[in-house]
């Protein structure tokens, strides 16, 4: 079973200790050293990377996604999604 608090428009993700670097638009990120495989972050992925790394919450940035050029239709479902996928992946942890 898993412990950790469900995600949801008041969450805030605190991202793990990470290396990044931009390539062109997207963005790699690597938490856990040589070992570990590096997450290529797409389109909004960067944008949302640092939304999250400045301490928004969730709804704080699907508000910052909503004027964005290329915004998916769905923003509050895809930015929950891509919230939930940092977790999973261990880059980030759910903050209550």
């Amino acid at each position: 079973m898993d412990a950790r608090p469900p995600i949801d428009l008041s969450t805030r993700l605190q991202l793990v200790p990470a290396a990044t670097r931009t390539l062109g638009a997207d963005l790699l990120v690597n938490a856990g050293g040589a070992t570990t495989s590096v997450q290529r972050l797409l389109g909004t992925g960067p944008e949302l990377w640092q939304c999250f790394a400045r301490g928004f919450t969730v709804a704080q940035a699907v508000a910052h996604v909503v004027g964005t050029e290329g915004a998916p239709d769905d923003v509050e479902a895809s930015v929950l999604e891509f919230a939930a996928s940092l977790v999973r992946m261990r880059l980030a942890e759910p903050v209550c």
